[in-house]
């Protein structure tokens, strides 16, 4: 299994503080097994829970997806609006913590901005709740926004917006880069949302609301001109 690199942000001062603790529990009146159980086995087992949200599978397009004409989508989780915002398409992917959380391109085209804003840090998933301009998730949360420019010329956005918790979102890609559908473009740590805007409002729509997707593979919509 692949994992993304920003693991190790994560990774690192975990299992430097999990030896120190064995170290400094070693001259106690545990015996073995429990040593084991009571120390070894829960921290040992957190360590890699931690590292699964960072693992980064490789991914096909589906099969019927045809470059340049359908959409794939951009992020591990549910599909849970599409909206027309501003004369553009506006998608939304919802991630939960066993979802990968390495997201990809969903269109082809050269990045133009990389935006870092900072924010409130409201929940982003909660049962009822609303979506596009009246989340107050959507709207406050701080975020990473990669703005890009497709090969027909068009603007288009990518927005990683951080949850409640750990608080970090990571850009792959710089100004000048080119990218490719289905290209890795970012992380986010555990579970947020990512928007993504497509250009115009002409699409036909090829998922439901509340589907599960997967980055690179899924088809979310295409082309109708």
């Amino acid at each position: 299994m692949k994992f993304a690199k920003e693991m190790w942000f994560w990774i690192t001062p975990c299992i430097i503080a999990d030896i120190a603790w064995h170290i400094y529990s070693l001259p106690t009146k545990y015996n073995p097994w429990a040593y084991f159980f009571v120390i070894t086995f829960p921290t040992v087992s957190g360590i890699l829970l931690l590292a699964s949200f960072f693992r980064d599978p490789e991914r096909t397009p589906h099969p019927n997806h045809v470059p340049g004409k359908t959409i794939l989508c951009p992020a591990d989780g549910n599909l849970i609006a599409i909206e027309e915002e501003a004369g553009d398409t506006a998608i939304y992917v919802e991630m939960h913590y066993n979802n990968v959380h390495v997201t990809r391109a969903h269109l082809s085209g050269m990045v133009t901005k990389v935006i870092r804003k900072g924010g409130r840090h409201h929940w982003v998933y909660f049962f009822k709740k609303t979506v596009g301009s009246e989340s107050q998730a959507i709207r406050k949360n701080a975020r990473a926004i990669i703005q890009m420019r497709d090969l027909e010329g068009n603007y288009f956005e990518y927005y990683l917006i951080c949850g409640a918790f750990f608080r970090r979102a990571k850009p792959f890609v710089k100004p000048g880069d080119q990218i490719t559908e289905g290209q890795r473009i970012g992380v986010i740590a555990f579970g947020s949302t990512v928007r993504i805007t497509l250009p115009g409002t002409h699409y036909e729509i090829m998922s439901q609301i509340g589907d599960k997707v997967k980055a690179g593979h899924t088809i979310i919509c295409k082309r109708i001109l």
